[in-house]
């Protein structure tokens, strides 16, 4: 928070150094603004924070001097308690869980698309040239989605046992 002290910035700029510090708990940019944004919220509550009124198209801030007053305030870090940490965890893992379901709806779909191809192919036997590419399209399809079910499905196997 150091480099902007001095200076005005946007929730882009601040999310952007909280993906590059360390110790960030995030890893994706939209949890990662969600987090940056909610934590922005409860320093302009408290007074930390200052929203910089200006013709910018983004809304701007500032750390620090409140607008009525020529004292500075301190600075309120962007570590998190343990229950904050708690609360990001279980948003990203509600986030990898919808990820999940979305990829498993997408690979249901697929399957069936393969499936009804397939069967018009052995009702239609004339048209299996025309439909195999189709075929093909979505077995593939079918295969990427089950990589991506098998890695969020590890993913939440292993932060469970955590």
């Amino acid at each position: 928070m150091t480099k902007f002290a001095d200076r005005e910035f946007t929730v882009d700029d601040l999310t952007k150094a909280y993906l590059h510090t360390p110790g960030s708990l995030h890893t994706s940019k939209k949890a990662a603004r969600q987090f940056v944004y909610r934590t922005m919220q409860r320093l302009l509550k408290s007074g930390d924070l200052q929203r910089v009124v200006a013709d910018h198209r983004w809304p701007h801030y500032s750390l620090g001097k409140s607008p009525d007053s020529s004292q500075t305030r301190p600075t309120a870090p962007l570590n998190l308690p343990p229950v904050e940490r708690e609360i990001v965890k279980d948003d990203s893992r509600r986030n990898l869980q919808d990820r999940l379901s979305r990829h498993k709806l997408e690979m249901l779909t697929a399957m069936g698309e393969a499936e009804e191809y397939e069967a018009i192919c052995e009702e239609i036997p004339e048209l299996q040239d025309q439909v195999q590419e189709l075929y093909n399209r979505s077995r593939d399809a079918c295969s990427k989605l089950l990589g991506r079910v098998k890695a969020l499905e590890s993913l939440l196997a292993r932060e469970a046992v955590r």
